[in-house]
């Protein structure tokens, strides 16, 4: 019975894992504000780093509701990082993947933001503000064309799906741009794998005692 308990846990643990098919970005950041669109993100064998220039584009994504941001407001750091935009003024981006390094990249795909809270009473215009989110998306790779037409895409070198969560650094100024700094941290294990494993530890150490018992 012990034998069958292991069994069932550790396959529904494994299943469990292999569920976790996209990359999962542990740490560095990305930062939209005016003008500003940037990422410097990592995890497990992959690296991507990239930034717009020449633009003076708002790529900001803090609302509030009702506005402007004042006590009692939702604020919302909610949105799509679209990562074609990190080709604005024919900038480049750099991915390291599994050991491979593509630099001078185009990009396509990108990550869907998550994450909204009510501004405290205390809360003053131009003050960060942490709020936790999640995202979830995936990134496209392409390597330009030749010179004179390196302005397109020519090869796609990869297609990853991705998934991040971390906290949030909104400054929602009264009168100017607000800029969302998002830190990507380790996700905690969900509570569902960790009672798996227990069960699984649970089963293993019965099954051993019974096998001394024997």
């Amino acid at each position: 019975m012990y034998r069958a308990l292991l069994c069932v846990a550790i396959c529904l643990f494994l299943y469990s894992s292999a569920k976790a098919d996209p990359i999962t970005l542990t740490g560095g950041f990305a930062i939209t504000s005016d003008g500003i669109f940037q990422v410097n993100a990592f995890g497990q064998n992959f690296l991507w780093q990239g930034a717009a220039s020449g633009d003076p584009e708002n790529f900001t994504f803090a609302t509030c509701t009702p506005s402007p941001c004042a006590a009692g407001s939702v604020l919302d750091v909610g949105g799509s990082f679209i990562a074609s935009q990190l080709g604005i003024g024919l900038s480049f981006g750099t991915v390291n993947l599994n050991g491979v390094t593509f630099p001078n990249l185009y990009f396509d795909g990108g990550l869907n933001f998550t994450g909204s809270l009510v501004l405290p009473s205390d809360f003053v215009n131009g003050q960060p503000v942490m709020v936790p989110f999640t995202a979830t998306g995936h990134l496209i790779g392409w390597i330009p064309c030749a010179p004179p037409l390196q302005m397109f895409r020519c090869t796609q070198v990869f297609d990853v799906p991705l998934t991040a969560s971390g906290i949030a650094t909104a400054t929602v100024p009264q009168s100017r741009t607000g800029t969302v700094l998002y830190t990507f941290t380790a996700p905690v294990p969900e509570p569902a794998s960790l009672g798996l494993l227990g069960v699984g530890l649970l089963a293993l150490k019965q099954f051993y005692k019974r096998r001394k018992r024997t």
